[in-house]
């Protein structure tokens, strides 16, 4: 007579699977996204452990999704444009959650029935960090040159969005972008409210004050007369905002920051849509400072939406145009008196 082990309940075996192939797709979306490492490394220690028959595997999967999902619906809150779209994407994310968290919990649920349980606190230590991390700071990508080469096309920076300090002159910031909020910019603080500028022959004049910016790249050699002497007779299409500031807040040839404004431009002053063009940024619409970059990837154009080539791209060349040496390294600004 042999002893013979018993066999998993079905549950189980479900969320195995499910874990597996969750796992699978979060390695190969990598290339795409590389924080999906996070998730990969989570949804295989949810396979492994349901497999040594730790119910809380399950219930810490079911729990770790559920905090994702609330995460990601208190960011669309706090940082979306709040529409009927927004709440179509929150159903849906609603309903996608639930569905592929409920095999996880039947699985938790079966093996905890048959005894076999397992401390639940490094799964809820997992869950209140993966919901609160998001709600210090956040991931974004450099889609444009403005702010080369401080910010290269394809940077990938983790933005600190805990806090109102007030932006600073010379500080790096990430703000909703005033001709429509449901964008998100990054650019460089030059004017803080009640701060005089004017821009000659390419030389920033703030305050009375030639500056100097050792952080600041001119990729032409021409002087173009908006853009290189502001602020004069615009020679190109002004935006509402921007044609408000010249005609009400240029004070004796010099734009004048109102309260609660910031006067912000892209590094590469050449081409960079910026304040020149659009106007001042509200203090509500920033959202945080730079920290650090944690990836960035050497695309061979400006889009960043995911086309079929760009996507490709990825996957041909992410170890070969991934710039290792920009990895982890921090963004700082630099100080504008």
């Amino acid at each position: 007579m042999t002893d013979t082990l018993p066999a998993r309940p079905k549950a189980v075996n479900t969320g195995m699977v499910e874990a597996f192939v969750l796992a699978g797709l979060c390695l190969v979306a990598i290339p795409l996204a590389p924080p999906s490492i996070i998730p990969c490394a989570v949804f295989l220690a949810i396979a492994f452990g349901l497999r040594r028959g730790y119910a809380w595997s399950g219930y810490g999967g079911a729990l770790f999704l559920a905090a994702r999902w609330a995460a990601d619906s208190a960011g669309m809150a706090r940082f979306g444009a709040v529409s009927a779209l927004w709440w179509v994407s929150l159903i849906l994310a609603t309903v996608f959650t639930a569905a592929i968290a409920y095999p996880f919990f039947l699985a938790g649920r079966a093996l905890s029935r048959n005894g076999q349980r397992s401390s639940p606190w490094g799964w809820i230590a997992l869950a209140a960090l993966t919901l609160l991390a998001p709600q210090v700071f956040r991931a974004f990508v450099i889609p444009t040159g403005s702010m080369e080469e401080t910010l290269l096309i394809g940077d990938q920076i983790l933005v600190g969005v805990l806090g109102g300090s007030k932006p600073s002159r010379g500080g790096i910031v990430v703000f909703r972008y005033p001709v429509d909020i449901r964008q998100t910019h990054v650019k460089r603080c030059m004017g803080v409210p009640g701060d005089r500028i004017k821009i000659v022959n390419k030389q920033v004049i703030l305050n009375g004050r030639k500056l100097d910016e050792p952080y600041a790249c001119h990729k032409t050699d021409y002087i173009d007369a908006y853009r290189d002497n502001f602020p004069s007779d615009p020679n190109v299409h002004i935006y509402d905002a921007g044609r408000d500031m010249l005609d009400h807040h240029v004070v004796n040839g010099e734009v004048v920051v109102p309260p609660e404004n910031y006067f912000v431009m892209g590094d590469n002053r050449d081409a960079s849509l910026d304040s020149r063009y659009w106007g001042f940024v509200r203090r509500a619409n920033f959202i945080g400072t730079p920290w650090i970059v944690y990836w960035s990837y050497a695309a061979p154009t400006q889009a960043t939406g995911g086309s079929a080539d760009d996507i490709l791209d990825r996957y041909r060349y992410f170890f070969t145009r991934t710039r290792w040496r920009r990895i982890l390294m921090p963004v700082h600004g630099y100080p504008v008196n």
